[in-house]
């Protein structure tokens, strides 16, 4: 009892820092009191957010705070005011990235330069990066504002050297600040897509490949296609596809694990075929636990035994191929922030686009891995012998 009580805690744990980096919230720190640094950035963000208030009020109006276009309109702001900005999560091009590329070279170069990078969340917020660098060493303020009933307020100031930086032929600048050994918070790694990105692979990748991504399934990081899904995780994917046929969750509850349940047949092989179509049920029964007398399928949730860690990579389509038999081959690519790469791993994947926007996943080839790398973020699904020991 005590074991499964201290798992539950860690795990709980993970996921709160987990859910901090991603959503943009950063912990509150302690800040520089009364120092003239910190109120000038404070009262420049907080008259820069008063400058875009329309597009917020807009937005709240429309119900799409959280939305890709809101954070398009604001970069876009941003960038007329002269300053370089994207989004938090790399989906939109950077604005006024000469800049960025500026800097960088000086840094490179060990000259000094200064740069004012807006990094943009959901709900008009953002984080704001001041750099500074000479002599090759980088200097880094973060500061950020959210909107508060309505009234911007820059309220985090955090100042660091950089322990590492890097700007990649690929066009990313990572920049990561130091970590103790032992450190149980976020890595401290943070990556920009500074180069732009043809707006046709941004939208393929939003499409087919961003729903599924690299979290809890290995979907795209073995080799599978229509004559043989054997390497494929069934109950990853049928979490993951009916996801994207009903746009919300499986309807079972995990309960940290432990949990087992019987979906009837129609069910679970109905959604993996919407988006498999050469997935038979012969095939399904042969990777899944099915039980022909009740004529259902065990399910078994993800439990805090075979949870992934947070701040894995995600995806990013960089090339495509219209094929002679209406299929799209798209080339994937892996960054992960994590590990300063653009390219931790990569496959081609290959989707049959139907009528009325709908889709189906034809087949997935590794091209290149960097060591292994999807061994470090991905974790299989429990064995039964693994279930048995941990929750019977």
């Amino acid at each position: 009892m005590k074991k499964g009580y201290i798992a539950i805690f860690m795990f709980l744990m993970i996921a709160v820092c987990g859910g901090c980096e991603k959503s943009g919230r950063l912990d509150e720190k302690e800040g520089q009191g009364g120092d003239e640094c910190q109120e000038t950035i404070y009262d420049e963000s907080e008259s820069l957010a008063e400058g875009y208030r329309n597009l917020c009020e807009g937005a709240e109006k429309e119900n799409t705070l959280d939305s890709l276009s809101l954070q398009e309109k604001i970069i876009k702001y941003l960038g007329n005011a002269g300053y370089a900005a994207v989004d938090k999560d790399n989906q939109i091009d950077m604005v006024n990235h000469e800049l960025v590329e500026e800097f960088c070279k000086k840094a490179e170069e060990k000259q000094e330069a200064e740069l004012k990078l807006f990094s943009v969340m959901d709900a008009g917020g953002f984080i704001r990066y001041d750099m500074h660098t000479d002599g090759g060493k980088l200097h880094v303020i973060v500061s950020q504002l959210k909107w508060n009933d309505h009234v911007p307020k820059a309220d985090y100031f955090h100042e660091f050297e950089a322990y590492t930086w890097k700007y990649t032929e690929k066009g990313y600048f990572f920049i990561e600040e130091y970590r103790p050994s032992g450190f149980d918070g976020d890595p401290g790694l943070t990556g920009f897509r500074v180069k732009p990105l043809d707006l046709a692979l941004r939208e393929l990748n939003r499409k087919y490949v961003l729903p599924v991504g690299y979290e809890r399934n290995n979907m795209l990081i073995v080799d599978w296609d229509e004559q043989d899904h054997t390497n494929l995780d069934f109950y990853d994917l049928y979490e993951l596809m009916y996801r994207l046929k009903y746009g919300a969750d499986v309807p079972y509850d995990a309960n940290y694990g432990g949990t087992e349940y019987e979906i009837p047949k129609s069910e679970f092989e109905g959604v993996l075929q919407t988006y498999f179509a050469q997935m038979d049920s012969e095939d399904i029964e042969k990777n899944a636990d099915y039980a022909p007398e009740g004529r259902t399928y065990r399910y078994r949730p993800r439990g805090i035994y075979d949870c992934e860690f947070p701040y894995g990579p995600y995806p990013e389509v960089v090339g495509y191929e219209e094929q002679e038999d209406g299929t799209i081959k798209l080339l994937v690519e892996a960054v992960w922030e994590r590990k300063e790469s653009d390219l931790a791993f990569s496959s081609e994947l290959v989707v049959r686009p139907l009528e009325n926007g709908d889709f189906q996943y034809v087949s997935n080839r590794v091209v290149c891995q960097d060591a292994d790398a999807w061994t470090k973020w991905y974790r299989p699904r429990l064995t039964d012998e693994q279930w048995l020991e941990h929750y019977r």
